[in-house]
Order: C-alpha cells, then structure tokens, then sequence
C-alpha cells in the first residue's frame, strides 16, 4: 500500500510538472509571436501629421522665394521631413520670370528646407526650355536646383543631352555637363531655302 501510495505521489508528480512546461512553452511562444507580429509596425513609422492639397510659401526679404504644392504630404517628426506627392514648385526670380519643376514624389527637409524630388521630373524655365529627368534637388541655402541623373533640355531650336545639370538662381545660370549632346534646328531666312544633297 506503501509504494502505490509514491507510486501515486510520482505520477501527479509528473503531470504537474508536465503541465508547467506546456504552459511555459505555450507563455514563451505567445510572446515569440508578439515580438514578430510589432517588428514590421516598427520599421514603418507612422506619419505623425496628414494633409491633402498642401501648399507653402517660402518668404525672403519680404518676397516670394518659391511656393511648394502637393496633393498630399506625411510629416515624421522624429526626421524632421515630409514626404510628398504629386510635388508643384515654383521659384520666382528677380526679373519676374518663374522656373516650374513637376514630380511625381518628392521630399521637404523641415531644417534646412532642401528638397528633393524623383519620378518623372519635368521643368519649365525662362524662354521657353522645357527639361526633362528622373530626380532633381534644391539646396535652399545655395538657391541651386541641380540633377545628377541624365536630363534632357528642349528649346525653340535646340535639344541637349547630358547627364547632369544645375541651375544658380541668383545668377539666373543654368550649366549642363557631362557628355553633352546637342542638336540644332536652324530655320532658312526668309524668302530662301535650304536642300541637303546626299554625298
């Protein structure tokens, strides 16, 4: 009767023990499945403020500097941004004249007010040159548009081709360089005509 007695005692021994360790194990991979479950919430911040249609204007001296349009901007706090969509941006320049740039995305640095913008960004600049490229930038402090992707400038005569390009804004200077291409349309004085013969 003695033995069946810790023979009994073991065997509810065994259960309880057996019993702790689901529990632990079960305690242990809930947790597991937590931790997993708010990693990816955490690589992916969420935008601390939201607004559609926005528009700012930067003042210099009492004049419009440049005005920034998008159809939708997400401000991060914590990176001092804000990401931006269907990006409009117009500098004024001293003469009256505008440059017009267009993108698709683009980011405003709270800071040091720089920009950047990427996807299909187009540019209208004085006398009637449209530009064409993948990314293009503004540093505010330097009032220099610049790209260091392959552009393509299209004016009433001419088509160039090069792989980067910048603007001073002060100077009112554009510089295009790199393996710079270009083509000319010259038009016959009137009243003239131009042939080419074949050689």
């Amino acid at each position: 009767m003695g033995i069946s007695r810790k023979v009994i005692q073991g065997l509810v021994l065994l259960i309880a023990l057996g019993v702790s360790a689901v529990l632990v194990f079960g305690v242990w991979k809930g947790k597991t499945r937590t931790a997993q479950q708010t990693a990816p919430a955490a690589a992916l911040p969420d935008a601390e403020m939201k607004l559609t249609d926005m528009e700012f204007t930067e003042m210099q001296e009492g004049k419009r500097a440049w005005t920034l349009r998008a159809s939708e901007a997400e401000y991060f706090q914590d990176e001092q941004k804000t990401a931006l969509k269907a990006v409009r941006i117009t500098f004024f320049l001293s003469d009256g004249d505008e440059i017009r740039l267009e993108s698709n995305a683009g980011i405003l640095y709270a800071g040091s007010k720089n920009i950047e913008i990427w996807d299909s960004v187009r540019a209208s600049l004085p006398r009637g040159y449209e530009l064409t490229t993948t990314r293009a930038a503004y540093d505010h402090q330097k009032r220099l548009i610049s790209s260091e992707t392959p552009i393509r400038l299209n004016g009433a005569d001419v088509v160039l081709e090069g792989s980067r390009w910048h603007y001073r804004i002060s100077d009112e200077a554009a510089v295009l360089e790199g393996g710079v291409k270009a083509s000319l349309s010259l038009l016959p004085k009137q009243g003239k005509t131009t042939s080419v013969r074949p050689k």
